[in-house]
């Protein structure tokens, strides 16, 4: 994707498989509906809260054994604790938190957020569904009340919203389905400020206060509802997807557009250097996983080690993110992939790469529809260059092993191919920075990346005029 495109700001890990595109047209202006803008911010709920809360509940139907708590950075998930499922009950020891959101499920793909805040000492929920976030129940937290009330709606509003600006970018008459999106948007304003209102002084309603954009045309006024001051802000998601709408609005889809946000962002949350970490990894992960790394380039370099920041002092967090996707540019040597590969034996990319003069890096998947449509050019590019000194190394970030054994088959992979068997956590996904798929790097016998292509087809040229 160009830097005229589309940013998605994400930590995230993008469920499509393949780029968005920009349309050719655009929806003609519609008015958005009135809507009552709630504060839902007192002298009750303000700032950040630490203290002990016991987390306990029931599991309704699935078996599981175990149920996991993850704390949440944006998006990122870190466990910090289990606790045994005995007789459909379990029960966390009191532990010390943060007010936000924490996640909770039986598996890393298997997780319903949930809100810790020491306001309430202790939090009891219910399961009722083997899909962890489906039908959640709480018995005693009315902050949880609230957001399980609230979620899943958001969830579908949101899903609704999107497939409804998809449709109107596809059709020669955009008013009426921008119309609807609009409508939608106006339901879920309602919706925020209703259950402000019904929950006050809670830090839901604290969050629900900052997810909505009561300012949205004036690009030194769309902060203003935001406190950069409170650190529970980096446990939720809405200073991730704040930015992205404040980009999406106000940077034209321009190099310095992006600069000039990026800018604003960060003399907002220089309030609190937390805060202003937080954001500043987001912009750096989401700017890289768009595919506009000469922007991460010059976050790194102003902001993480230039003097952008006066004299905040970063965690050691940003300064790894950085330095990962530093390690991911043209002309560097990026992470090893080790492991068994289809047929059981022992895959070292590095050692691979310098047996060979070049050596393709593809990460794929069963289910992604791109990956399937260049399939055919792949495995014609492998045919025509494998005798030639060219060598493709597959990871799949499959989550079942059938599916990838089956895809490799049928797609005739006769390269190394191995899996992670864990989609995006994938140590070496991970590692790649790979939020989608398909992805590639085209690394040299020395296991430099020589070129980051964005499909088969720039491979191919590179091979023709490096190989013959």
């Amino acid at each position: 994707m160009s830097i005229s495109g589309l940013i998605l700001l994400t930590a995230l890990h993008l469920t499509g498989c393949t780029e968005n595109r920009t349309p050719a047209g655009q929806a003609e202006a519609v008015a958005a509906p009135e809507n009552d803008y709630v504060n839902g911010i007192t002298e009750q709920n303000k700032g950040n809260r630490r203290g002990a809360v016991t987390l306990a509940g029931t599991v309704a139907h699935a078996p599981w054994a175990r149920i996991y708590l993850y704390a949440t950075y944006g998006r990122i998930n870190t466990r910090i604790d289990s606790a045994d499922v005995r007789n459909g009950a379990f029960a966390f020891p009191p532990i010390e938190v943060e007010t936000g959101i924490y996640m909770v499920g039986p598996a890393d793909n298997n997780l319903c957020p949930v809100i810790l805040n020491p306001a309430e000492g202790e939090v009891n929920i219910r399961f009722q569904n083997a899909k962890a976030d489906a039908g959640m129940e709480a018995q005693n937290s009315p902050e949880n009340q609230g957001w399980f009330a609230y979620f899943p709606n958001e969830t579908n509003l949101l899903r609704q919203i999107r497939e409804l600006r998809g449709k109107a970018r596809k059709s020669s008459m955009p008013g009426e389905f921008e119309k609807q999106a609009v409508q939608k948007e106006s339901e879920l304003t309602k919706l925020q400020g209703d259950l402000i209102q019904r929950y006050p002084n809670t830090y839901l309603a604290k969050l629900l206060t900052w997810k909505q954009e009561p300012v949205k045309d004036d690009k030194m006024k769309y902060w203003d509802n935001i406190d950069f001051t409170d650190e529970s802000i980096i446990r939720c998601t809405v200073l991730t997807d704040r930015i992205q709408n404040f980009m999406r609005a106000f940077s034209r889809g321009e190099e310095g557009g992006f600069i000039d946000c990026i800018a604003i962002v960060a003399e907002k949350a220089k309030a609190n250097e937390v805060v202003l970490e937080f954001a500043l990894n987001q912009m750096l992960t989401g700017f890289y996983e768009s595919g506009m790394e000469n922007i991460s380039t010059y976050l790194i370099d102003n902001y993480v080690h230039g003097d952008a920041c006066g004299d905040a002092q970063f965690s050691s967090v940003i300064q790894n993110t950085a330095e990962s996707i530093a390690r991911l540019g043209v002309g560097k040597i990026p992470p090893n992939i080790t492991g068994k590969g289809i047929d059981g034996k022992a895959i070292d990319l590095m050692k691979i790469a310098a047996s060979k003069k070049f050596t393709l890096v593809m990460f794929w998947s069963s289910w992604c529809e791109h990956c399937k449509g260049e399939a055919p050019e792949i495995t014609t590019c492998y045919n025509l260059y494998k005798d030639k000194g060219f060598e493709i190394v597959g990871y799949s970030v499959d989550q079942v092993d059938v599916a990838w054994r089956n895809a490799v088959a049928e797609r005739v992979f006769e390269f190394p191919n191995l899996c992670g068997l864990n989609l995006w956590d994938s140590k070496s996904a991970r590692d790649y920075r790979i939020s989608r798929t398909p992805g590639f790097f085209l690394l040299d016998q020395k296991g430099t990346i020589v070129l980051k292509p964005k499909g088969i087809r720039e491979v191919q040229a590179f091979l023709k005029a490096n190989l013959g």
